[in-house]
């Protein structure tokens, strides 16, 4: 007996990727996200390069802002000068001294004390402009203590600061202690974070010369005029 067999229904194929779609489509995908980190990594960078360029940006701001402020407050028995002196390491250390001032630089009193502003070597090769005080009447060795102090950082990450006295229509690069008051001081000096060099132009007032009264003028006495004799 023949008998006739059964139509089995058909099993629906479901088509699926191919194992070099898969490779094709993670290389892809790690593609994009390297491209993504780039663009991620490059923007943070920029932002924090302009961050620090703006934080060195107010700090030289600032600095030139009390400096100036100085310049233009010294009194009238202050004085500017400039010495070269020794560091730590035995480099020469420019330090611009105002002597017999008050009030300069937020401190309001100084009792006699001169300020210097001294370009301290750094480690990394830069120099960080501080602010010492020097008390009056020290010794030798006191005086050779007091300047070798750290001081107070007003300005880091400075490459060659150098101080210029204008006098007589001419640009000094000496100025010792004992000399007048000069007309201008100019500070010329590199900072990291700034792609050209600084140069900043300081105003010093002249002492102004003491008033002398003027001679007393003597009055003419009034005289009295003589009676004329009475005629009888």
């Amino acid at each position: 007996m023949i008998t006739k067999a059964k139509n089995r229904p058909r099993t629906n194929v479901f088509s699926a990727f191919t194992l070099l779609e898969v490779i094709l489509s993670m290389a892809i995908l790690a593609m994009l996200a390297a491209s993504v980190y780039a663009i991620t990594s490059s923007s943070i960078s920029a932002a924090r390069t302009a961050m620090d360029q703006q934080l060195v940006l107010r700090r030289l701001d600032a600095f030139l802002r009390v400096t100036r402020n100085a310049f233009l407050n010294l009194p009238g028995q202050g004085s500017v000068s400039l010495q070269i002196g020794k560091g730590k390491g035995g480099e020469a250390e420019p330090r611009l001294i105002l002597g017999k001032v008050q009030g300069l630089f937020g401190m309001p009193s100084l009792g006699g004390a001169s300020l210097m502003l001294a370009a301290k070597a750094r480690s990394d090769g830069t120099r960080t402009i501080c602010m010492v005080r020097i008390p009056a009447r020290l010794s030798d060795r006191e005086l050779e203590t007091a300047l070798e102090a750290p001081g107070i950082p007003l300005l880091p990450k400075v490459r060659k600061p150098h101080w210029s006295f204008f006098q007589g229509g001419d640009w000094k690069e000496e100025w010792p202690d004992g000399s007048p008051r000069p007309q201008l001081v100019r500070l010329q000096l590199e900072v990291d974070e700034m792609p050209d060099p600084i140069e900043a132009i300081f105003y010093v007032p002249p002492v102004a010369a003491p008033q002398v009264a003027p001679p007393a003028t003597q009055m003419p006495q009034a005289t009295s005029s003589p009676t004329p004799p009475s005629g009888k």
